[in-house]
């Protein structure tokens, strides 16, 4: 598994015991019968253990309310407690580990954060949080292949000996595109390092030998790249997350008002397409070349750039001269690694900078001018296009 939006602000009391949509209502009916219900040891490496009960935790929290299953609206963010942390990764394996002692209802993350098996063998995990303490976790994982595509902020995590750092918000901007895309052969461990106001939007999906069998992908009917790959434990296929890939795992994350069972069919195929769209990773092509340093170096300035004032003045030709290349190298340059346009990456800049600034208190005409926008009108139906909220509803998004 891995997670990981900021602290309720006196929302309300349905905000902070996460009542509403998201994917909450199927877990409930998936894993959270009352009858299933049973206590469950959180241990920390310092080997205090804490015996949470969850049904209880579930009963006071309303962990899972299905009252209002995949509203319209969004889906309030929550607090995330350690116990929550242990029942969520049961799904993907066991043994979960805190590298510090707490009690089981400390609350660890804040926002969307939903772990659901949507049938045998295809495990959806969705997280749109904020880190709310510095600390690393970790647990066993069952074997499996692990795609994570991380559309919004960046995070740290490692499968075994693997390490991954991703994300749009990554420190390196050679990465920022990526996706991660390993093999757990065998079981193995998973670790994440948190770091507190950190926030992250991220898919990430769990495909079993069983789910690969059953695809007609198993390690004997695969094709010769992705039979390889099956074979190796810990085997990491370099993965570039198209712009349709990050299509499919914002829409993944997003609200949809349908009935349970359409959205248990809807998040079915979103997440069977953006598997195919990772393991088309190994149809049989030449692999792009790893970014020079020359490369790595132009995009840290552009990045820097475009976060600036300045950036938001200058022209695309303007741009390029100052890094000192031309707009079509420049724009293969960024789609290569960044997975989208210098405008593209511009305007995601400017409406985060919007987004903050809603959060802390502005109106909506200071917002909208700092994102560009001359009206306030076009400004609101962009936010709510991207954020799935209103401009004047962005304090109750995860960061």
């Amino acid at each position: 598994m891995g997670g990981a939006g900021r602290p309720g602000q006196g929302q309300g009391g349905a905000r902070e015991r996460g009542q509403g949509g998201g994917l909450h209502g199927i877990l409930h009916r998936q894993t959270n019968t009352r009858n299933q219900m049973r206590m469950i040891p959180i241990t920390s490496k310092a080997g205090l253990c804490h015996t949470g009960n969850l049904q209880s935790f579930a009963k006071t929290r309303k962990m899972f309310d299905s009252a209002n299953f995949m509203s319209a609206t969004p889906n309030p963010a929550r607090l995330v407690t350690r116990a929550d942390l242990v029942r969520s990764a049961g799904l993907l394996g066991s043994g979960y580990h805190f590298g510090d002692s707490g009690p089981p209802d400390e609350a660890l993350l804040h926002g969307q954060f939903d772990t659901l098996h949507l049938r045998p063998g295809l495990i959806l995990h969705a997280a749109a949080v904020r880190d709310l303490r510095d600390l690393e976790t970790s647990n066993s994982l069952h074997p499996g292949i692990k795609i994570v595509v991380v559309i919004e902020g960046c995070t740290d995590l490692s499968y075994g000996h693997r390490r991954f750092a991703l994300g749009p918000d990554s420190a390196d901007p050679g990465t920022r595109a990526a996706g991660a895309l390993v093999n757990l052969a065998e079981a193995d461990g998973f670790s994440r390092r948190w770091r507190r106001g950190r926030h992250e939007k991220k898919v990430s999906l769990t495909l079993t030998p069983e789910w690969m069998a059953l695809a007609g992908l198993d390690a004997h009917a695969a094709p010769p790249a992705l039979r390889g790959f099956l074979r190796e434990h810990l085997a990491c296929q370099p993965w570039t997350v198209s712009a349709r890939a990050r299509r499919l795992a914002a829409d993944i994350l997003a609200p949809a008002a349908l009935a349970p069972g359409l959205q248990r069919l809807r998040l079915e195929g979103r997440c069977i397409e953006l598997a195919s769209e990772a393991l088309a990773a190994f149809a049989p092509v030449a692999q792009a070349a790893p970014l020079r340093a020359a490369d790595r170096r132009r995009l840290a300035r552009l990045d820097e750039l475009l976060r600036s004032e300045q950036g938001a003045q200058l022209s695309m030709a303007e741009i390029a001269r100052e890094l000192g290349t031309n707009p079509s190298s420049l724009q293969a340059l960024t789609r290569r690694a960044w997975g989208a346009s210098v405008f593209e990456r511009l305007r995601w800049l400017s409406m985060e900078r919007a987004r903050r600034l809603l959060a802390d208190g502005a109106g909506v005409a200071q917002a909208a001018e700092a994102a560009g926008y001359a009206g306030a009108s076009n400004f609101a139906t962009a936010f709510k296009k991207r954020y799935g909220v209103s401009p004047r509803q962005a304090h109750t998004l995860p960061g």
